[in-house]
């Protein structure tokens, strides 16, 4: 049986979704903050272009993760930016 073969993009969407769904659930955060914490979370082979490349399809295509347009980043506190999360339950 071949083996499979997963891109950075991948990896990247799997640990967003596990950050947001885990202990960032009920948090929105902007695609900054969302690259640093998947870095920390990642091999560190991985650098920080391909991981910043990565999220931006992650934004443009976020399947069951909420896009907020505009929302305030709970991390940074930056103003209106596009942000990423999960509602609590």
């Amino acid at each position: 049986m071949p083996a499979a073969i997963f891109s950075v993009g991948d990896f990247v969407r799997r640990v967003v979704d596990s950050l947001l769904r885990g202990e960032c659930r009920g948090r929105f955060l902007c695609a900054r903050c969302l690259v640093k914490l998947t870095r920390d979370h990642l091999d560190r082979s991985y650098t920080t272009r391909e991981v910043a490349r990565a999220m931006d399809d992650v934004f443009s295509a976020p399947g069951r993760i909420t896009h907020a347009p505009t929302s305030t980043c709970v991390a940074c506190a930056s103003s209106t930016m596009p942000c990423l999360g999960v509602p609590s339950p």
